[in-house]
């Protein structure tokens, strides 16, 4: 049996990992969006370095797209077998997976519009219009993906086929979201891997702890946050109560939080709902600013048995974890642009949690420039971003192609980190009994993560796997 690691191999996104069995009977765990070079997205991410009608079966850990994106890509390309994942996944990977489309849709309307505006390189643009402009897939795709995602549910093993049993182990990280324990028999003998997906942080918000496999061989796990560790401030109601207070009530500032519209966006309103209760939360407007965060909202409102105990017994007393006077969601386009221009304190949750592309640039570009408002970024920001340009501290910053003034303060809080750092990691791995295992692979983490990760735990039998490289099990 071969592993192969076509994606997220020594960097975040793209996770893609193909299991080979002696008979030929071929896995595919993950099939993600790249979005590492956004200038070669397409070329990226358009067609795939296997044949995906080879595919036998798909596994997908949970929806995030540089998890779930490219599925609707590989049915268009030929794959015609089932998706395994949990029940709430797949609700979940439909809200993204259109979402993702819509985004597509407006990059392709960008570019169909510079070449108009182009003259001058009209001739060469047209050449390669047909390619630039189409997305990666389209509705029907969509529909046909999630038609084939069948629900598993968890600690229970499937058996696949008389080779191969699948089992589901809840990852914490965002509603629905796995690790994937996979047995293979061959040759009379039965070997299992690991298949972390992203994990959750420990006592995250809404989310329940990670839940470590038992009686692997090999481990596939994230590095995302391998190389560093979180602050040790994580109350997450106090930090905030401590911005708003400070930014809203003392200085009648507006406080922005670019928000993932999957997981964090439900933890920072739930966050808000108990300061709330204990009548700590200031007399001042919240805004919800992202259509698929609304709809998300409701998901994980529907799903509340999946959530852990802190946000079932506040449930159970409450009657609800995300709706509390003065919280308002705004879908509509026009009142996404009024909030901005109000002129009182308030508080604007928005996406993308990077602050590219989405509503909440928009928002950023209204208060940069405002010494009274503060940007709070809440989760990670890769190099190359506009939340990566604010965390450095620049003095300017583009936004729409023109330079702002950053005026604003601007901070970053660990509370409603979504991954383990080092040391979650860390304990993930002993639970896992790591000194036993034969194998294991970091991916899903930039070169400089995964190193720091492997010199802290000191096995020869880490691995960091290369994009295309192949290992023999």
């Amino acid at each position: 049996m071969n592993i192969t690691f076509w994606g997220a191999a020594r960097q975040v996104t793209g996770s893609m990992h193909m299991l080979t069995l002696d008979n030929g009977y071929t896995v595919l765990v993950d099939c993600g969006l790249d979005y590492e070079n956004r200038d070669d997205f397409e070329v990226n991410n358009r067609n795939f370095p296997f044949l995906p009608e080879d595919i036998d079966l798909v596994i997908l850990t949970h929806a995030h797209i540089d998890h779930s994106g490219n599925l609707p890509n590989l049915i268009r390309q030929g794959y015609s077998g089932q998706i395994l994942c949990s029940e709430a996944t797949i609700e979940l990977t439909r809200n993204l997976l259109i979402d993702s489309l819509n985004v597509q849709m407006i990059e392709s309307d960008k570019k169909s519009r510079t070449r108009k505006s182009g003259k001058k390189k009209m001739k060469h643009v047209r050449l390669s219009a047909k390619h630039q402009s189409a997305t990666l897939y389209n509705r029907s795709h969509i529909d046909k993906a999630t038609d084939a995602m069948i629900s598993l549910a968890y600690y229970k093993p499937f058996e696949v086929n008389e080779h191969l049993t699948v089992e589901l182990f809840e990852a914490g990280h965002i509603l629905g979201a796995a690790s994937v324990k996979i047995s293979v028999k061959e040759g009379g003998k039965i070997k299992t891997i690991g298949f972390t997906g992203d994990l959750g942080n420990y006592n995250s918000k809404l989310v329940k702890d990670p839940v470590p496999m038992t009686g692997l061989d090999y481990l596939v796990t994230e590095s995302t946050y391998g190389g560093r560790l979180h602050s040790e401030n994580t109350n997450a109601e106090a930090i905030l109560l401590e911005y708003i207070t400070n930014t809203c009530v003392k200085f009648r500032g507006k406080l922005v939080i670019p928000a993932f519209s999957v997981g964090r966006t439900q933890a920072v309103i739930f966050s808000f709902n108990q300061l709330y209760v204990k009548g700590l939360l200031p007399d001042v407007k919240i805004f919800t600013d992202s259509p698929l965060a609304i709809r998300t909202t409701r998901l994980y409102a529907q799903h509340i048995e999946n959530l852990n105990d802190e946000a079932r017994d506040f449930y159970s007393k409450h009657g609800n974890l995300f709706s509390f006077p003065g919280l308002y969601s705004m879908e509509d386009p026009g009142d996404s642009q009024m909030i901005s221009l109000l002129p009182e304190p308030a508080v604007i949750i928005s996406a993308a949690g990077m602050v590219e592309g989405g509503r909440i640039q928009e928002h950023v570009r209204h208060n940069i420039s405002d010494p009274y408002s503060t940007i709070l970024i809440a989760g990670f920001c890769a190099e190359g971003t506009l939340g990566h340009e604010l965390l450095q501290g620049k003095p300017t910053v583009k936004i729409n192609k023109r330079d702002r003034q950053v005026y604003a303060k601007v901070s970053r809080t660990d509370a409603f980190s979504a991954h383990p750092d080092q040391n979650g990691l860390i304990r993930y791995f002993e639970a896992v009994n790591y000194k036993k295992l034969k194998k294991i692979f970091l991916v899903h983490g930039d070169y400089t993560s995964m190193q720091a990760l492997k010199e802290k735990v000191g096995l020869k039998t880490i691995e960091m796997p290369e994009e295309d490289s192949v290992y023999e099990l």
